[in-house]
């Protein structure tokens, strides 16, 4: 038995009712990484009006808990949301959009430039979308050691005496 096949059951798999445009986006969602999602998205979100753009904002407080902090008119932190969101639990985010809106919102990302070349694989695609994810991968754009204090690249640190460089 293919490996796909054994562990159809672990994973989501395609809805009777899910519309293939949306399916797509969820195709979309779980394979390109969260840096291709964010400029899809960013395309997307650039032509929505404010109001679809709101609409936005509350699926991302509804399915992910975040999102408050932006104004409708940050399309970059929007999309970067979206996208982080989405990657990781691409149900939740399809599930928190009116229907109506999700299809409008997957044909556009679909059609966008930057999602040139990322169905490719889809007509072999069997409709399983990875668990939920709670902790960092390595598509995510998350470094833990970002910004993180290192004394020995202090200056100060490397003078003679250590810090303060006292004698």
């Amino acid at each position: 038995m293919a490996r796909g096949r054994a562990e159809q059951g672990q994973g989501e798999r395609r809805a009777p009712d899910e519309d293939v445009v949306v399916r797509q986006y969820r195709y979309l969602l779980t394979t390109a990484t969260v840096d291709a999602l964010e400029g899809i998205h960013g395309e997307v979100l650039e032509a929505l009006s404010e109001t679809e753009r709101r609409m936005v904002l509350r699926a991302l407080s509804e399915a992910f808990a975040t999102g408050g902090h932006v104004g409708v008119g940050e399309v970059g932190k929007i999309a970067h949301l979206v996208a982080a969101g989405a990657h990781r639990h691409c149900r939740a985010w399809i599930d928190s959009l009116d229907p109506a809106f999700a299809r409008q919102l997957a044909k556009a990302a679909l059609v966008a430039e930057a999602s040139f070349g990322r169905l490719n694989g889809y007509a072999y695609w069997d409709g399983t979308s990875s668990e939920p994810v709670e902790a960092a991968g390595p598509n995510d754009g998350f470094n833990p050691k970002a910004n993180r204090y290192r004394v020995d690249a202090d200056p100060k640190f490397n003078q003679g005496g250590g810090i303060g460089g006292g004698g």
